[in-house]
């Protein structure tokens, strides 16, 4: 999303909004056809390459202020169904699930705001009760789990983390969308999971299929289910704007990389609930296309028995453009 540097002393605060509120509905609007770019990453064009279609690449984006996700609160509430959940009842229901995959739109801070809020809250009670809560992030791959252990324990400076994960390359989404998250995960001690799958393997699984990879390279996989038909009518239909070249075969290699995605991200939660103990809570922070029923929500019930929250962050003035409502528990409406 282009938003520039906050404008000199003399602009006042209103027209400053104002004008952050125009750019950024311009970049919804070019972003509309991709729920996630983690549809495209690495696979196609890729995240770091630029579609007709799909919004900018992270890299060729201007850097935000540091302070974007604060500047861009909004009264929020949650509908479920046909019912509304204003502040704070919302919170005190969201404390009571075990397990919550929390989506975005990358770039769009109001989205980073309602998740921040969401893990406040969340912290704020675990802290009060002793309960052991995680935090998992899509934008950090398993091996780099050492990373983002150091960095929110507050042993790595920033600028170091950021190389030492790679982050530019594999993620690339300017971290002052992501830096609040990390920042409370330090300030309450949480422990915080790097989810995904390396991007090497999801590569070259893009490119040459499952059958292209090695024996190594096939163990480091979790359990695959390739033929849940929701979950397959979800990645269609949001690919639908953007077939690839090489026809259907190319499309099922795409799809066996977004199982990849939300089985590698269901294992490695599984996986901490399993350690973590009964009484723990464990939040996800993921894309819309990993975070709706059938993704990693219902891969990690398939392996745990646990029920999932899934939600995901709307802004009210798309609500009746996002089509993909009644595949998610909850939207968290921003009031804009």
């Amino acid at each position: 999303m282009l938003l520039r540097s906050p404008p000199g002393p003399e602009s006042s605060p209103c027209a400053r909004h104002h004008a952050e509120r125009g750019r950024a509905a311009r970049a919804r609007s070019a972003a509309r056809a991709l729920p996630s770019c983690a549809l495209l990453l690495g696979v196609a064009i890729g995240c770091g390459a630029s579609s007709s279609s799909g919004p900018a690449s992270p890299r060729q984006r201007e850097p935000l202020p540091e302070d974007i996700v604060e500047r861009s609160a909004l009264p929020l509430f949650v509908l479920q169904g046909k019912d509304k959940l204003p502040e704070p009842e919302l919170w005190e229901r969201m404390a009571e699930a075990r397990v919550i995959c929390f989506g975005e739109q990358h770039d769009l801070p109001e989205h980073h705001y309602a998740q921040q809020r969401a893990l406040s809250e969340l912290a704020t009670r675990a802290a009060a009760t002793q309960r052991t809560l995680g935090v998992g992030f899509e934008m950090f791959q398993r091996p780099y789990q050492a990373a983002l252990t150091s960095f929110v324990a507050g042993a790595t400076p920033e600028e170091q983390f950021l190389s030492d994960s790679n982050y530019a390359e594999r993620w690339g989404f300017d971290f002052s969308l992501y830096r609040p998250l990390l920042k409370t995960v330090r300030e309450f001690s949480l422990e915080a999971l790097a989810l995904n799958a390396p991007r090497e393997i999801t590569r070259k699984i893009g490119k040459n299929g499952l059958d292209g990879l090695d024996a190594s390279e096939r163990n480091q996989l979790p359990e695959l289910i390739l033929d849940d038909r929701d979950h397959r009518a979800y990645f269609d239909a949001a690919m639908s704007d953007h077939p690839p070249m090489g026809g259907g075969a190319e499309m099922d290699d795409m799809y066996a990389v977004q199982v990849v995605w939300d089985e590698t991200m269901a294992e490695t939660a599984a996986k901490w609930l399993s350690h973590a103990g009964s009484g723990s809570q464990l939040i996800l922070f993921a894309g819309n296309g990993h975070c709706h029923e059938s993704a990693i929500p219902a891969r990690i019930t398939r392996r745990t028995n646990v029920p999932v929250l899934s939600v995901a962050p709307v802004l009210a003035s798309d609500l009746s453009d996002f089509e993909a409502r009644k595949r998610y528990d909850w939207l968290v409406v921003l009031d804009d």
